[in-house]
């Protein structure tokens, strides 16, 4: 009995044992699952139990023009932030809600119910300014038993300073400060920094301990980004192309860029119209609204589609866009015969018009022909038969190996959101008509960023500089985290080709008159292309690019004109004459004095009394005459300088119409002893034409020795003023 007794109490021991050791897996299992597995996430639990975060925002880096000028900044503003678990009475509630609705012109139902909410962080209004802020804290202060409750906290938001002032090229934010377009979007990970964080301890029933049980992890601010941009050279650019958009009634926005030949910095580059960055989702121009308005009612469902797309639309860079570059092209196909050797300088072409390419029959611009001309005659005729033999003569695969080596197959890598690539033939697919409408810049697609690029390196002895419009990075502290500096990536052509392009260019601009510029030596070359796929057959892209000065370029200009809606829609009408303004200031600016050395064309002002005034005006500008037009009426009934005269293109005259005009006077400054730079500018600012008289006025030392009219007399203004020099 005791042998069986005993038997069953090892069966026992055993069954104990083995039922022990299971509960004892079971248990460090458990723990090695809540220890081990679930570490993390009962670790940070705990820690939201004990402890309390508060972000402290990082201020945004700043963008800046080459110069430190701010373009976007980060200003001082504040949030007010709620943990409403830590009101414990109703009568706390209402009287925090009452306060924060007062003060921060809230609704006090809607902070009332952020009171009632058993939340540990809640925002309550952002980006207030300092005296809210100040009402805020000093509330507390009277009021501490609601520290625990309601917070303050540094809140920055995005200023743009300048307005709409490179808009599409800068962008805008989020209300998060996010970037969401242009710079702000392509360069958010350098400005955005990191955001800092105050750990704090906290009781079990969620209130905060003392200050020492504080952990404070500062924010790292966001990197500045120094631009290219040269914030005057911008300043005249806007005011320029929008002008021009509002006297062609442009229907598809204008943009212009300068570019520094020499070493590939964008100075400065726009598309009008555009957005103010402060206030992204609004249209503020008058001209837009009303495109709108006529299209659909006002607030009707269709017109506020047609106005979110146009929001959009306005937020994008057209010199980044593609496009047809019509026959600013030529430059460079002048450029590939010239490089191949395939054109003599003193060889003829006889232009009847048109030419037959495989049974079609392309046109010149000018129907009638232009007759025998030279190479040089052809591109400043930009005589399209001209360049299609040179096409010829270049053939298929030069043809296309030249547009790689001028960098329209890639983007540019400028720096520049939103680029897109060139479009052009397969080498497999060009045929002959293909080939000759490429020669004059039709048929396919490229951006105004690389032409602008490939134009540079033509003029720049033929190199290719790297194109950028970021400087320098620069994080918190002042070290630079990124440097561009100019850096040639390629020869494209050699020195010879660009010194004679350089000259004929220069030749075309002085034959074309609507771009020359009195006492400077501009290249440049107009184009009008159509828009092949816009559906429109009337619809034409009028363009221009110049060099200046064009024995020794520094800066290169382009604008293009997108759909004018006006009379003439040709380049050299539209285009040629805002590239003038834009070149003449950029000069200005850049202090390149004027050299009046080897004489300015001479022409004859015609007689218009009498002729409806917009043909006086067309008569005027067709021989490189400027005009200012004073009075009310259809017809011209007075005219200064008078027919027969003689004057320097570029001059003023003034026209007169109404039957009763007033005949503006001016004094004629007193020049005696002046340069011919202090000259010119004394007088043309008087609202005179100059004739010059003398020598050479380039040599070092000239000075005005006399003058007539003489200083201080009242003359009309456009009278001529003689000037002699010795």
């Amino acid at each position: 009995m005791a042998g069986k007794t005993t038997k069953s109490m090892q069966t026992k021991y055993k069954i104990f044992r083995v039922v022990f050791m299971a509960l004892f897996l079971v248990i460090v299992a458990n723990m090695f699952y809540l220890q081990i597995i679930k570490h993390d996430e009962y670790e940070g639990a705990a820690l939201n139990q004990q402890t309390q975060d508060t972000e402290i925002a990082a201020k945004r880096g700043n963008i800046l023009d080459r110069s430190g000028n701010e373009i976007a900044i980060s200003a001082s503003a504040y949030k007010v932030v709620l943990t409403p678990k830590n009101l414990k009475t109703d009568a706390d509630r209402e009287k925090v809600a009452h306060f924060l609705s007062e003060t921060l012109s809230l609704d006090y139902e809607k902070v009332l119910g952020m009171t009632q909410k058993k939340l540990e962080y809640l925002e309550v209004k952002r980006r207030i300014e300092s005296e809210e802020k100040d009402q805020v804290v000093n509330f507390l202060a009277e009021n501490s038993d609601y520290a625990s409750a309601i917070g303050v906290a540094e809140d920055p938001k995005r200023y743009y300073p300048h307005r709409n002032l490179l808009s599409s090229v800068i962008g805008f934010v989020g209300d998060d400060l996010q970037g969401l377009s242009g710079l702000e979007s392509a360069y958010d990970n350098y400005l955005s920094g990191t955001p800092g964080k105050i750990i704090s301890a906290k009781t079990a029933g969620g209130v905060s301990l003392p200050f020492t049980y504080e952990k404070y992890i500062e924010a790292e601010n966001g990197c500045n980004i120094n631009l290219t941009i040269d914030i005057e050279m911008q300043y005249f650019l806007e005011k320029h192309i929008d002008n021009a958009r509002v006297e062609h009634n442009v229907q598809n926005r204008v943009a212009g860029i300068i570019m520094d030949v020499k070493t590939g910095e964008v100075l400065a580059m726009s598309t009008k119209p555009d957005f103010d960055p402060n206030d992204p989702f609004t249209i503020s121009d008058e001209i837009v609204l009303s495109a709108l308005a006529a299209e659909n009612p006002v607030g009707s469902e269709n017109y506020w589609n047609a106005y979110n797309s146009m929001v959009k639309s306005l937020w994008t860079n057209k010199l980044c866009e593609q496009y047809e570059p019509g026959s600013t092209f030529k430059i460079l196909t002048s450029a590939m015969a010239l490089e191949e050797g395939l054109v003599s300088l003193t060889e003829t072409f006889n232009c009847t018009g048109a030419l037959q390419i495989a049974g079609n029959t392309i046109h010149c611009h000018k129907r009638d022909g232009h007759g025998v001309e030279t190479f040089k005659e052809g591109l400043s005729n930009s005589c399209n038969p001209v360049f299609m033999e040179l096409s010829s003569r270049i053939g298929y695969e030069k043809f296309y190996n030249y547009i790689t080596v001028f960098g329209l197959r890639d983007k540019t890598n400028a720096g520049v959101p939103g680029e897109q690539t060139g479009y052009h033939y397969r080498l497999a697919d060009m045929n002959v008509v293909d080939l000759a409408t490429s020669s004059f810049g039709q048929g396919f697609k490229i951006t105004p960023l690389q032409l602008i690029s490939a134009v540079c390196s033509v003029a720049n002895d033929g190199k290719y500089m790297q194109p950028y419009i970021i400087k320098s990075i620069t994080d918190s502290k002042g070290n630079i985290v990124v440097s561009n500096t100019p850096k040639v990536i390629k020869q494209t052509v050699s020195e010879k080709t660009s010194e004679i392009l350089c000259e004929y260019l220069e030749y075309a601009v002085i034959q074309g008159k609507k771009a020359y510029l009195e006492g400077y030596k501009i290249g440049g070359k107009t184009g009008t292309s159509e828009k092949l796929d816009s559906g429109n057959e009337e619809a034409r892209i009028a363009s221009f690019i110049g060099i200046a000065p064009a024995d020794d370029p520094q800066i290169c200009v382009l604008v293009v004109v997108d759909e004018p809606n006006s009379e003439v829609q040709y380049g050299s009408y539209i285009a040629a004459p805002l590239a003038k303004d834009i070149l003449a200031d950029s000069m200005k600016h850049l202090n390149i004095e004027p050299d009046y050395s080897e004489g300015t064309p001479q022409v004859s002002v015609p007689a218009v009394v009498g002729e409806p005034v917009e043909a006086a005006k067309k008569a005027m500008t067709d021989l490189g005459l400027k005009v200012e037009i004073s009075g009310t009426g259809e017809k011209v009934t007075y005219q200064i300088p008078g027919d027969g005269k003689v004057l320097p293109a570029g001059s003023t005259v003034m026209l007169y119409k109404g039957e009763e005009e007033t005949v503006y006077s001016t004094t004629v400054p007193d020049v005696f002893g002046k340069t011919a730079a202090e000259w010119n500018r004394d007088i043309l600012n008087s609202g005179l034409n100059i004739q010059i008289s003398g020598g050479n006025i380039g040599t070092p030392g000239v000075v005005a020795k006399s003058q007539s009219p003489q200083g201080g007399t009242s003359v009309e203004k456009g009278t001529v003023v003689t000037v002699t020099f010795e």
